[in-house]
């Protein structure tokens, strides 16, 4: 039995490693994940580049790694969930994840109503009286189930819905989470740090490693820590607030997550702050989660249209794998699965005309400056997959 699970391991530490086991121990024998590439479903870009975060991956049990790519990765819980199980779906019996409520049949009925019409036509009611979309659907699960509904459950909820609409036959499998929660930004050693707390503490200049993340995992990290190679967002502040107080509003109507009137509040705001903290705390908005306004930025500069997120990847990166998994990819290429999104191992291999590499090729345009250690665009290309 494969078992899979949709990630993005930004960094990966004890607690991600506590699902890798649980999911052996619901006997896997192999373990497929679908994992976020340079940038993720907040619309931040990753800690480290994505072959590097994979190798952690696969040296921390997994025998395969493949990449959602750009800029699904980076979308709303809808596209980036629907993205994970059709890249997931060819080589896995099941899926597991990690929630808030440990329930799968809470989060089974959350999905099924959530696909009524019912639903729909209250959700959208819901938008039309001024509600944020996001406010309103996550209300809306909630009282479908007579219960809050955290992140990682409302991303659960995504998973199984997709694998319906999908018409995919997976088992879905969760384990409660355990430490720290999601967004947690202080570290504490008796617990399962959060992503969050760890990315913030790298932030701050911090050599945090053992404790909070398996040894394999903290060898590598610290390697990139030392050589430069952790992301710092800080160093584009001033190329995004440049680049929006050049754009024209009318130059942004058509990218995704850039509606209803938030590029034109991007773009009058940008051009009357003076630095990028003014900028993003005069931006925000109880509107629309922080998350939105990241994401409708990055799609900004990387010029991601909504016709792109509505379509599906022509291709996925292989980021890393042992002998099982590269045996898998073999397998499922043999057995030529309908609905099985090509696997390239190079760039040399997509079609370079294309919407996706287009958008993905911008984003490394933007990566490969977000570090101390910057390097040039060409070179996120010549990277490889690990191969253990």
């Amino acid at each position: 039995m494969n078992f899979g699970i949709v990630c993005e391991f930004n960094p990966f530490h004890n607690g991600h490693k506590y699902l890798l086991e649980a999911a052996h121990k619901m006997g896997a024998e192999n373990i497929v994940c679908a994992m976020s590439g340079n940038a993720v479903q907040r619309g931040s870009l990753a800690i480290a580049d994505k072959y590097l975060r994979a190798e952690v991956v696969v040296e921390c049990g997994a025998d395969l790694v493949l990449e959602i790519p750009f800029p699904w990765s980076s979308a709303s819980a809808e596209y980036f969930a629907s993205t994970g199980i059709k890249i997931l779906a060819p080589y896995c019996d099941a899926v597991i994840f990690g929630s808030e409520c440990g329930d799968i049949q809470l989060l089974k009925k959350a999905a099924d109503a959530s696909l009524e019409e019912s639903f729909k036509d209250e959700f959208e009611r819901r938008k039309k009286s001024g509600e944020g979309a996001a406010s309103a659907y996550f209300s809306l699960l909630c009282e479908s189930v007579g219960r809050e509904l955290l992140s990682n459950d409302i991303l659960g909820v995504e998973y199984i819905k997709a694998a319906k609409k999908q018409g995919v036959k997976l088992e879905f499998y969760t384990i409660k989470r355990m430490g720290s929660g999601y967004r947690e930004e202080t570290l504490n050693i008796a617990q399962f740090p959060s992503a969050t707390a760890i990315r913030c503490a790298w932030n701050e200049g911090k050599d945090t490693f053992e404790g909070y993340m398996p040894k394999e995992a903290a060898e590598i990290y610290q390697r990139a820590f030392l050589e430069g190679n952790i992301t710092d967002e800080k160093q584009l502040e001033s190329a995004y607030l440049m680049y929006f107080r050049l754009c024209k509003q009318e130059d942004l109507m058509d990218i995704a997550e850039a509606e209803g009137g938030i590029a034109a509040r991007i773009c009058s705001i940008a051009k009357e702050s003076k630095n990028f903290e003014e900028f993003w705390n005069t931006l925000r908005t109880k509107r629309y989660t922080d998350a939105k306004l990241r994401r409708a930025m990055l799609f900004s500069l990387t010029s991601v249209k909504k016709e792109l997120l509505l379509s599906e990847p022509e291709y996925v990166y292989l980021l890393g794998a042992n002998n099982n998994g590269r045996k898998l990819i073999s397998d499922v290429k043999k057995a030529d699965i309908q609905g099985a999104i090509k696997v390239v191992t190079k760039p040399a291999d997509t079609n370079k005309d294309s919407l996706q590499f287009v958008a993905e090729e911008r984003l490394n345009s933007i990566f490969s400056l977000a570090r101390e250690n910057s390097c040039a665009q060409g070179d996120m290309y010549r990277k490889n997959a690990f191969i253990k």
